[in-house]
């Protein structure tokens, strides 16, 4: 079969309709399977619709007064050509196994109802291997696609995070651990006022502080305090009509005042085994309000 076919458009009665002739897709001693295109003319496009015809031989001739056929709607084109083109990217992979196919027109991924996990170990060879991000960073459009996937990869992390800070919160978690692993591992919620987190948490003897935050601006650390979300922030004051600290609060400003004190004394000139922690002036943040 050649690479180059000649096909013939040509108008039917009706003219709303246009069609090619039958066009040979496989030919034997046995059989013989064709195709025939029609054209139906809509006021957004042509739309394709395709007739199968499938005749049977004998000794190298159709016989038979009518072929076994069935016609395909345009989105069953559609579909036809879709699983083709898949099957076909399949077969090059010449291995069984599950395959991922996306599409390379971004009219969508077809991920919808895949199971993420599988998803992630299809994908991550692909974005791992530096050929392809080679030729993704050596064109404009493929910064852009690398661009668009740190981004929602990012975002995406984000989110899930803000999810699981909220379970917590919903699900009346007090454990003080549980919110502190969780800054731990999402720094980014004291703002980009900070760079980085310090191992160390000892700032003098006897006194140990939730995190030392390292600020972008000169690299002096700041002190940050977790308190529980079921501890009262504010109480009312029905004799004098107003709002003042509740206990906890009072009692964790008290503690923090300490810990400045104690920091400025330690570190004013960088932390004993620690000279890389350096706090002057430092400054104490209480962390209670739950995020948005």
């Amino acid at each position: 079969m050649t690479d180059e076919r000649q096909v013939s458009r040509r108008q039917s009665q009706s003219e709303r309709v246009s069609f090619t002739d039958p066009i040979v897709i496989a030919s034997t001693p046995q059989r013989r399977f064709e195709v025939l295109l029609q054209y139906i003319k809509r006021t957004g496009g042509d739309r394709v619709a395709a007739k199968l015809l499938y005749h049977k031989k004998r000794e190298g001739r159709i016989f038979g007064l009518f072929p076994v056929e069935f016609t395909l709607n345009h989105e069953e084109v559609k579909e036809l050509k879709r699983v083709l083109e898949e099957s076909l990217a399949v077969a090059e992979g010449r291995e069984d196994g599950d395959f991922l196919v996306l599409r390379l027109d971004g009219t969508g991924t077809g991920l919808s109802g895949r199971d993420p996990i599988a998803v992630g170990k299809a994908i991550a060879p692909l974005v791992a291997d530096e050929d392809v991000l080679r030729s993704l960073t050596e064109t404009p459009d493929g910064a852009e696609i690398l661009k668009g996937v740190q981004s929602s990869v990012r975002l995406t992390e984000l989110s899930l995070a803000i999810e699981q800070l909220r379970s917590h919160l919903d699900g009346g978690e007090t454990r003080e651990q549980v919110y502190q692993e969780w800054c731990e591992r999402h720094g980014w919620v004291f703002g980009n006022v900070y760079t980085m987190r310090d191992e160390v948490r000892t700032i003098a003897l006897g006194d140990s502080v939730d995190g030392l935050l390292a600020q972008t601006a000169n690299g002096f650390r700041d002190i940050f305090e977790l308190k529980r979300p079921s501890m009262r922030v504010i109480r009312y004051d029905d004799t004098h009509k107003s709002w003042y600290w509740g206990r906890d609060v009072s009692m964790a400003i008290g503690q923090c005042h300490r810990y400045l004190d104690a920091l400025h004394e330690a570190a004013a000139n960088g932390l004993r085994d620690h000279p890389e922690v350096v706090a002057l002036p430092p400054a104490g943040h209480l962390d209670h309000r739950p995020l948005p």
